[in-house]
């Protein structure tokens, strides 16, 4: 059973005054594995992903947010986990100038009775042991989490790439000698995923020159040895290529990855294109949209991090995945994400009612602002796979749809209604349902349909 959090609580952080976010299923009491954060901006979405990116157990590279080392002392943050089945809270102040030594308290989900949570942020009720955080400790580290930011986060020019991502042999070497579990992924990232190309393949021949060496394949022919290997441990490239397929075939291409060519010389690179599947010719990865570029490498990134770490679970957290995507690569979104790390727990941050939409109502976690409280939480209501605009009258409580010129068609359209039922002069009136027709098909209004305004 994978890593999963089940509760965030946060005090006196920039606008979080004293709020609980409650990951868990309604109606199971198990973690959710696929959490929605919706709300308008300053609600502090990205926020939450950083604060869960940078902590201190978790503890992502570079993400960490400026702010965080000006926390006051009264800030404090606490994130209770879930393996298997037993428990464990984390909690401390996020700003590394000011944070206490990580306390973890621990219990089996065996005993409902026990005290080993916190009633309030700071003091915690249950067993706190030495062997208890170390065994703790550890699982957390090794367990995987990644954060994938924002593109609109990074600095000019920094995901500017030519013919293909740098990385060679030797940076995959290296990479090999001590194998991180933290990961930042983005365009600014897309060397760190080539490398992990380069380590994967790599690290398939070296297994399969082992596999040959075993006693038992001593007499059989290399043939034999090799076809049972490759059968057991498919080709990543080839890989990545079927994942890849449904996204590229929408813009008429492919990932051939039968003719890539693989490094040999320490300095030699993985040289793996995309082709235009019409023409058959080589489509550089410069000329690839921003947006579709950005999109296939996160996933391809996260792909590859999750097929080295095959045998664990882990935490992905996820802020904007919408951006540069035309809404037709918008619609099954989630599931591409999903494909990438079946056993993971992803959290998204969203503007996008057409994502927010993937989510089942109680996967929803909608972030508002109140005067008196800082932001307050509450759930989605529409169901899973609700037209978008319900998601955004209801579950973003967007008021209306319609910018001004159509409110003021509406409005418009509804005086026109009562004007024909009390005008008597037909001269008039027809050229009052006139305009009232031209309205309905122009807005495609309904009048019954008071939810349209």
């Amino acid at each position: 059973m994978s890593l999963r959090i089940r509760t965030l609580k946060l005090k006196s952080i920039r606008q979080f005054r004293d709020v609980t976010f409650d990951f868990t299923d309604p109606n199971t009491g198990k973690p959710l594995d696929r959490i929605c954060l919706i709300g308008g901006n300053g609600t502090g979405k990205s926020t939450i992903l950083r604060l869960l990116a940078a902590d201190s157990i978790l503890g992502v590279p570079s993400a960490a947010p400026p702010w965080i080392k000006n926390l006051a002392a009264s800030a404090a943050m606490f994130v209770e986990f879930e393996h298997g089945n037993t428990s464990a809270c984390l909690q401390g102040n996020p700003n590394p100038n000011n944070r206490l030594p990580g306390r973890l308290a621990w219990r089996t989900r065996k005993d409902p009775n026990s005290k080993e949570y916190l009633d309030e942020v700071g003091q915690i009720l249950g067993p706190d042991t030495i062997q208890e955080r170390t065994r703790w400790t550890t699982d957390l580290r090794n367990s995987v989490t990644v954060y994938c930011p924002p593109d609109s986060e990074l600095a000019p020019g920094s995901s500017k790439i030519n013919d293909l991502p740098s990385a060679n042999l030797n940076d995959a070497l290296t990479f090999l000698k001590s194998p991180p579990t933290r990961f930042m992924v983005g365009q600014d990232k897309v060397a760190d995923f080539w490398k992990l190309l380069i380590v994967l393949i790599k690290d398939r021949e070296a297994r399969l020159i082992e596999y040959n060496r075993r006693p038992e394949n001593q007499h059989r022919t290399i043939s034999e040895v090799e076809k049972e290997f490759l059968a057991q441990n498919p080709d990543i490239l080839k890989e990545l290529a079927a994942f890849w397929e449904p996204i590229l075939l929408k813009a008429g291409l492919r990932f051939d990855y039968e003719k890539a060519s693989q490094p040999v010389q320490l300095t030699d690179n993985l040289k793996a294109y995309i082709y235009l599947a019409a023409e058959n010719a080589v489509l550089p990865y410069a000329e690839l949209s921003t947006g579709i570029r950005s999109f296939l490498f996160r996933l391809g990134h996260l792909f590859t991090i999750f097929r080295y770490h095959h045998d664990k679970g882990g935490i992905v957290l996820i802020d904007e995945p919408e951006n540069s995507l035309y809404p037709d690569f918008l619609f099954d979104l989630l599931a591409h994400y999903q494909r990438t790390a079946p056993g993971a727990q992803m959290f998204f941050a969203t503007h996008s009612p057409i994502v927010a939409a993937q989510f089942k109502p109680e996967e929803r976690f909608i972030l508002e602002f109140d005067p008196d409280r800082g932001v307050v939480v509450r759930r989605g209501v529409t169901p899973e796979g609700d037209d978008p605009n319900d998601v955004l009258l209801k579950d973003f409580a967007v008021r209306t749809l319609y910018g001004e010129k159509g409110l003021a068609s509406w409005n418009r359209f509804r005086e026109l209604s009562r004007l024909i039922e009390s005008e008597s002069d037909p001269k008039t009136r027809k050229n009052l349902l006139k305009e009232y027709l031209e309205l309905g098909r122009t807005y495609n209004f309904d009048p019954h349909n008071e939810l349209s305004a």
